[in-house]
């Protein structure tokens, strides 16, 4: 390529807080190492996208458009709020200003490409992460060449749309520490209360209802720990200091995760930084979570889901009840702030499975429990080849949201088993009692899409895991 190809990069999520696109940071470097001109066109802070994709096309023509979609829907219960008009919308209003290919490509979009490709008009998309094939492709676009074997490409052809394995990942042990100035963290930081991390790339499990090793593959993928420490540095000094690390799973290679806090000692950045973490109850043995809390994490947020041996085995995870206990005991003995997420209503679940967990939960020294009833159902999930045997219909005590129509789970549908009881949530309400551990159930203010009291804590200064700050808020009101 002799004269550079602009690409414009598009971000559709304007949930508020707001959440910055990591993606770009990452994939600004090899865009621009394949030749092309890269800018930035962000909609997030956007009160009128119509306008403001009109303004850049009026002043900037790009060759080719690359879209992200974070989330499909806001994934709760009480919600089911489906982000997927807005983002057709902004699709079509670029369309109606230029005739660039679109590429799209994000966590969201990896669940369900097709449909929403489909859904959106558009043609191509990159599934799971796009530093290899999303320059690739514009290079073969650009130079009129055949792109049909990429892998991780989905393409429309007459016959419907073809999607490739993803037979290539980027290789996270070689030296990669993106600068993190495409998109303006700092703003991010101002608005969002922290700024994300990754220190590995997808997951091993096989959790019935989890979309993460569909949008993220199943193989776990580690960045070497100096690299992630670089990179955190380098935001550090653009005055960004607390950080949510945005792995899966933190603690699904141990070595690994005692090695990253290991060197956020070594530097001593943990005088400097805040960070909050996501894992599962195990493995987290003692050196861990010490290594965890002298690095400066503050706080752990633990997907525990049921305490049930039996509702365990349907949901598929790899630990039993003793070892959520052994999680929370360490915890609390390191005197670490630890969330558990409760999540009720799988295939199976009963009042009795329910009352066996919060039973066993209340006993347990911990700061913080997050209840929630009711599965997203995404497609190609465990959960979604049971659901499709019991049968997609309105007359399926089981299901809720939108039914009818929606075979294909594009539109938020949820699974709540009918066997718990006539008003599960008042069910699980009168379980719980007085324990004032335990979060609201459902509630509205513990949902992340446009949660006001969420926004004005962080513009008052509040930073941290969305959880730790709306819990502390909602006790204290």
């Amino acid at each position: 390529m002799n004269k550079k190809n602009l690409v414009t990069l598009v971000n559709t999520n304007q949930i508020k807080p707001s959440i910055a696109p990591i993606a770009f940071d990452y994939l600004y470097p090899p865009l621009s190492q394949a030749g092309f001109e890269v800018q930035f066109l962000d909609l997030c802070f956007s009160d009128d996208f119509k306008t403001t994709i009109a303004r850049y096309c009026q002043q900037t023509s790009p060759h080719f458009w690359g879209v992200t979609m974070r989330n499909t829907d806001d994934t709760y219960f009480s919600g089911q709020h489906s982000f997927l008009s807005l983002v057709k919308n902004m699709i079509g209003a670029i369309k109606e200003y230029s005739d660039a290919p679109i590429i799209m490509g994000g966590v969201g979009f990896s669940v369900m490409p097709e449909n929403i490709m489909a859904y959106c008009g558009v043609d191509f998309g990159i599934i799971c992460e796009g530093e290899i094939s999303f320059p690739m492709l514009l290079t073969r676009l650009v130079n009129r060449e055949s792109y049909h074997d990429l892998p991780g490409l989905v393409y429309r052809t007459p016959t419907g749309f073809q999607r490739n394995p993803i037979t290539t990942f980027v290789d996270l042990s070689k030296k990669n520490v993106p600068a993190r100035n495409f998109v303006n963290n700092p703003t991010y930081f101002k608005h969002g209360g922290q700024v994300g991390i990754e220190t590995k790339r997808g997951c091993p499990l096989s959790c019935i209802y989890c979309a993460d090793p569909l949008s993220k593959g199943q193989k776990l993928r580690l960045r070497n720990p100096v690299d992630v420490v670089d990179e955190i540095e380098k935001l550090v000094a653009q005055g960004i200091h607390v950080f949510h690390l945005a792995d899966s799973e933190f603690n699904l290679h141990v070595k690994h995760a005692i090695a990253f806090c290991e060197e956020i000692i070594r530097r001593g950045l943990q005088h400097k930084i805040t960070w909050y973490a996501y894992g599962m109850p195990s493995p987290l043995p003692d050196k861990l979570v010490k290594n965890m809390v002298d690095a400066g994490c503050a706080g752990l947020g633990l997907g525990v889901d049921s305490a049930s041996p039996k509702m365990l085995r349907v949901l598929k995870r790899t630990f039993q009840p003793k070892h959520i206990a052994q999680a929370v005991e360490t915890c609390h003995k390191h005197k670490l702030l630890c969330a558990v997420d409760l999540l009720f209503g799988a295939p199976g679940e009963t009042a009795e499975t329910i009352k066996e967990t919060i039973d066993f939960v209340k006993k347990l020294p911990l700061d913080t429990v997050i209840t929630i009833l009711g599965f997203r159902i995404f497609p190609n999930t465990a959960l979604a080849k049971m659901v499709q045997l019991e049968g997609i219909h309105p007359n399926n005590p089981n299901l809720h949201g939108i039914i009818e129509g929606n075979e294909s789970f594009l539109q938020p549908m949820f699974y709540l088993s009918a066997q718990i009881a006539p008003n599960p949530f008042e069910y699980v309400r009168t379980l719980i009692g007085d324990d004032k551990r335990f979060s609201p159930i459902n509630s509205e203010e513990l949902n992340y899409d446009a949660n006001e009291l969420l926004v004005e804590a962080i513009k008052s200064g509040e930073r941290g895991a969305y959880w730790a700050i709306l819990l502390d808020k909602i006790r204290t009101e």
